[in-house]
């Protein structure tokens, strides 16, 4: 099952009220939870999901008001999940066995202040990279770049 855990941001710009939230459990899956935040990039909404076990991270950028529902917003993620594994050069059969742990998602608030703290750190990555116009080089190469660090 996937588990997304929402920053206050994200919770509020999904509209997930604290009663829809579940409490803390173990996540199973090769990537675990994923945490997921909302930054600006020039006037676009972006917004990162990075693995709480592996760190990896993947943006999303220029989120429309449309997706912004509790029940459309997993899809955004399982396409930016999909695409980065073919990214990564992950196997079929690999890409399949993470996927097939996303069928079912839930929702949680964050309970890690070292990987949020991560996760802030490569949101400023990630913003200078792009640039204040939101412009930068390929998405695909960024992505790159950035789960490479250290």
């Amino acid at each position: 099952m996937l588990t997304l855990k929402c920053t206050t941001i994200v919770q509020d710009l999904l509209g997930l009220k604290p009663s829809g939230l579940i409490a803390e459990q173990e996540t199973s899956g090769m990537f675990g939870a994923w945490y997921v935040n909302q930054f600006g990039v020039d006037r676009k909404k972006a917004v990162i999901f990075m693995s709480e076990t592996t760190l990896v991270s993947f943006v999303y950028v220029g989120v429309k008001k449309a997706d912004r529902t509790k029940e459309k917003f997993p899809f955004i993620f399982l396409d930016g999940l999909f695409h980065f594994l073919r990214l990564e050069d992950f196997s079929p059969e690999e890409i399949s066995l993470v996927m097939d742990d996303c069928h079912f998602w839930q929702y949680a608030k964050t309970s890690s202040k070292s990987v949020l703290g991560n996760m802030n750190e490569l949101v400023w990555h990630y913003q200078h990279v792009l640039g204040p116009e939101g412009e930068g080089e390929n998405l695909d190469e960024i992505h790159g770049q950035i789960n490479r660090i250290p």
